[in-house]
């Protein structure tokens, strides 16, 4: 049986790493000053340099930037910089939580495109470019995913030419480097995180020999192009870093909102008006024109997604070749909470209807259904074994005044644990806790609602006709 061979980071490659953080951190500096946007995210962001034979360039989890050591000691000072705006835009797009069921190359492609069309109008010269039609300039990433699968399928047709989309694109006769200066001219050039996407794994990096696991040592750092053997044997083992642990999480999407309006308003602030893209960006991000439906399905989606951690092996299975990152328990707890003071009444089987059918295509999970209007007035547990039929109809206790607070108190004093999330269907007029909870809390709020806090994520119930 071939066995995989992993070492740790040896004290060459975390001194090479010490000095790249350094870079970073002047590097980080320079874009606050060039292009104050996103240097102002970047700073709320961690810079993390790393020696892990899973990342070849750079990568984020939406409030971590990771770069490998030797990529980046290899860049310009240009270069440098427009990898960490690109990343930067990668969380401001909100990349890691928009890809849904889509298929991870392409769609990094096509996320990838929608960031250089951003720094186009940022007016940052980008070293690296992916071949592209320019036609597709005010399109999104989702937008530039169905051009590519359009493109693919007639290729793959009758008579059509089998060549990959980028030597297609590459037709368009764009200026200026490809990523194949660096790449195999196949895909964009930083492995982007998506929420449900395990980290690649040895297998995947390169077949081992057989042998005995490996141990921290001063094993040679450039070993990852496999000239020393195949990456994963005993001459060349597979490098595992500590540091390199990206995590997603159901709160990821909140934070990269709120960190990207407060930097457009400390722009604002500072210069008294934003250029029209920040403008539009802005607003997209502080009043979404998503359907409530879709707002209600990507948030679910990511705290369930959110629920996997990445994680070195656990060497205790490399024995075995098996190469098993760390997944907590992947039940999705839930709580809905209905505000029952009389305004939601003839809401609730619509919103219902729609909550059950998504329940529906998760697998294990747990829901508590609370209905409170000034205190609680009934809690009724379900999971996927005795979930609800779309149709049932609710039996809703309540009418009185509206109070927000004992449902984020029994939260707090009866249930066993915390929820992964909690969705409040209300019209929004009552009083909320001042502080925000430790799990994610959206609002479903009434045509006609008023936000009922500063925190939370928020969308407007609209029953179609």
């Amino acid at each position: 049986m071939n066995k995989i061979i992993i070492r740790n980071t040896n004290k060459s490659e975390e001194a090479h790493k010490k000095i790249c953080l350094e870079q970073l951190a002047q590097d980080r500096q320079l874009l606050l000053i060039t292009w104050p946007f996103i240097g102002s995210i970047i700073m709320r962001m961690e810079l993390i340099p790393v020696r892990d034979d899973r990342l070849d360039t750079a990568s984020t989890d939406s409030n971590n930037i990771f770069v490998d050591i030797k990529f980046y000691s290899k860049l310009s000072p240009e270069e440098r910089l427009f990898v960490l705006a690109h990343e930067v835009w990668h969380s401001v797009l909100l990349h890691f939580a928009r890809r849904q069921k889509r298929e991870i190359e392409l769609f990094n492609i096509a996320c990838d495109l929608e960031i250089h069309f951003t720094l186009q109008s940022e007016h940052m010269k980008e070293p690296f470019v992916l071949p592209h039609d320019p036609a597709w300039k005010n399109l999104s990433a989702e937008e530039i995913y169905e051009k590519l699968l359009s493109i693919r399928k007639q290729q793959n047709s009758p008579g059509g030419k089998h060549m990959s989309i980028p030597s297609w694109c590459a037709q368009k006769g764009n200026a200026g480097k490809t990523i194949s200066s660096f790449g195999d001219g196949q895909s964009s050039f930083d492995k982007h995180l998506y929420q449900n996407d395990p980290p690649p794994s040895p297998q995947s990096q390169g077949n081992g020999e057989n042998g005995e696991n490996g141990e921290n040592g001063e094993g040679k750092s450039d070993n990852q192009d496999g000239k020393n053997g195949e990456l994963g044997s005993a001459s060349n083992p597979f490098v595992i870093d500590q540091d390199y642990a990206p995590l997603v999480t159901s709160e990821s999407v909140e934070q990269s909102r709120s960190r990207t309006i407060a930097a457009a308003q400390q722009i604002e602030r500072r210069q008294g008006t934003l250029p029209a893209n920040l403008k539009a960006l802005l607003d997209k991000l502080q009043k979404p024109s998503l359907p409530w439906q879709e707002m209600l399905k990507q948030f679910v989606t990511t705290c369930y997604g959110g629920k996997r951690r990445w994680l070195p092996p656990a060497r205790r299975y490399v024995w075995q070749d098996l190469y098993l990152p760390s997944i907590r328990d992947e039940s999705l707890k839930a709580v809905v909470a209905l505000d029952t003071s009389g305004s939601t009444k003839g809401d609730l089987p619509t919103f219902f209807g729609e909550l059950v059918s998504l329940m529906r295509s998760f697998g294990k999970f747990e829901l508590d259904v609370i209905q409170c209007d000034a205190k609680i007035q009934l809690v009724e547990h379900y999971t996927e074994a005795n979930l609800p039929s779309p149709d049932k109809k609710w039996n809703v206790k309540g009418f009185g005044g509206t109070d927000f607070r004992p449902v984020f108190e029994y939260i707090q004093k009866q249930m066993r644990e915390q929820p992964d999330l909690l969705l409040f269907f209300t019209d929004g007029y009552g009083t909320a806790p001042e502080r925000r909870p430790p799990y994610p809390v959206m609002w479903v709020l009434t045509s006609d609602g008023d936000v009922p806090a500063e925190w939370g994520r928020v969308t407007h119930f609209k029953k179609e006709n």
